[in-house]
């Protein structure tokens, strides 16, 4: 599936994503790959006619394999650089759709049955053709990028539990069509911008240079001579990158990325409260407790919890982080005694309960440290469950709160601010 180039570029790649984004990350580029890689040998014999008007072979190249992967490599160091923000995974994610539906859209669009028509003018062109697209290829594209698109729900490390299913859907949706808009990016810079080149021997029009398959030389008869198909896919890729990240902000800024504050059935329990000394509900978190500070978890305590309550979880997390909720510390099979944390509980010292993962991938509590800008909420969230204190060890917010659904007796909130 790859030449040498491509499986030396292909190996530094996987060796970024994987090294610095983890497991989720490497399945989205793995399952382009190999989707994509599997499609360009599916029927190969009926699409080999159609070889000399492309640009490459079906074997990838390093070239191929940066035109297609290196926009995700990039967003893999942004997630390293600010992991707090999720904008990074929706670009990550859009990418990968964006060159999927591409390939797709090539691979299964020459199948079609019928005709393509240039995406510019309707003009209808021989398969195969540069700007050339058909209804079904146009569905292949969409149907590769919604691949791409459950995967990115699915694998999410943060999980889209910790929302309603109504904003996992649009999640979805988003990085969905965020791919298919730049694999139409892609048709339209081939209709009109990309370097197409002209064979006299075979007397058709191909992406070929120098030499075409039939070993006559080439030359341009329009577009951008350095405007190759690797730089257009390079545009496809960043394309859906971009939208996604624009849809995600727009998301994050009118509220659909949010914590809950509601118990499963809706009740509050007005009598179970959690408080701390350091600061007053809806106050400014003192910067001890922060990055800026000692990072130090606040000193928590908290009323006798509903009837029947067996352990209590606590989870703390920043709904207004850029592109949606951050989590900042998760502790759960929490016995009913004491009733209080203590300041910078468990660093060091004895820990009580079981503590979960950050959105750092680390366990404990990480403080505010939010970008410049607006002051950040961060709420401090207390779970009364009628689970006895077994859950399982390194449970992030999203799998706990999957864990927690249906034994939720009561929820105290404690809610602070913090700006840099």
């Amino acid at each position: 599936m790859l030449t040498l180039s491509g499986a030396v570029a292909a190996t530094v790649l996987g060796t970024i994503v994987f090294g610095l984004g983890g497991f989720s990350w490497a399945i989205l580029l793995l399952g382009f790959f190999i989707s994509s890689s599997l499609l360009s040998r599916f029927l190969k014999n009926r699409k080999v006619q159609f070889n000399e008007k492309f640009s490459k072979g079906s074997r990838r190249d390093y070239g191929q394999v940066i035109a297609n992967g290196g926009i995700a490599g990039l967003f893999v160091f942004a997630h390293f650089v600010f992991p707090e923000s999720t904008l990074p995974w929706f670009g990550y994610s859009a990418t990968l759709a964006a060159v999927n539906a591409d390939t797709w859209a090539t691979e299964l669009g020459v199948l079609s049955k019928k005709e393509p028509h240039l995406i510019t003018t309707g003009k209808v062109v021989e398969r195969g053709s540069s700007g050339g697209v058909t209804w079904f290829g146009t569905g292949a594209a969409f149907i590769g990028a919604a691949f791409i698109a459950l995967l990115a729900v699915l694998f999410w490390q943060e999980g889209v539990n910790s929302y309603p299913v109504g904003t996992t859907l649009l999640i979805f949706l988003m990085i969905a069509f965020a791919g298919l808009a730049g694999s139409l990016i892609d048709s339209l810079l081939g209709a009109t911008l990309q370097a197409i080149y002209y064979c006299p021997a075979c007397q058709k029009e191909t992406e070929r240079h120098p030499i075409h398959t039939c070993d006559t030389p080439t030359y341009q008869i329009r577009g951008l001579r350095w405007l190759s198909n690797d730089w257009v896919n390079i545009a496809c890729a960043l394309t859906g990158a971009i939208l996604a990240c624009v849809l995600g902000s727009s998301l994050a800024f009118t509220g659909w990325f949010s914590t809950s504050q509601e118990t499963e059935g809706g009740v509050l329990m007005s009598d179970f409260q959690i408080s701390t000394t350091a600061f007053s509900q809806g106050e400014k978190i003192p910067d001890k407790f922060t990055c800026k500070g000692d990072n130090l978890s606040p000193a928590l305590s908290w009323s006798k919890p509903p009837a029947g309550t067996k352990s209590l979880a606590l989870v703390m997390d920043d709904p207004d982080a850029p592109g949606g909720l951050f989590i900042h510390w998760v502790i759960y099979n929490l016995p009913l005694e004491p009733t209080q944390l203590a300041e910078g509980f468990g660093t060091p010292g004895p820990v009580l309960g079981t503590p979960g993962k950050n959105s750092y991938g680390r366990s404990g509590y990480d403080g505010p440290c939010p970008p410049p800008g607006k002051a950040h909420r961060y709420f401090f969230t207390l779970y009364a469950t009628d689970l006895e204190p077994a859950l399982a060890k390194g449970l992030n917010a999203s799998q706990l709160r999957q864990q927690l659904k249906g034994h939720i007796l009561g929820q105290a909130d404690l809610m602070g601010t913090y700006q840099r």
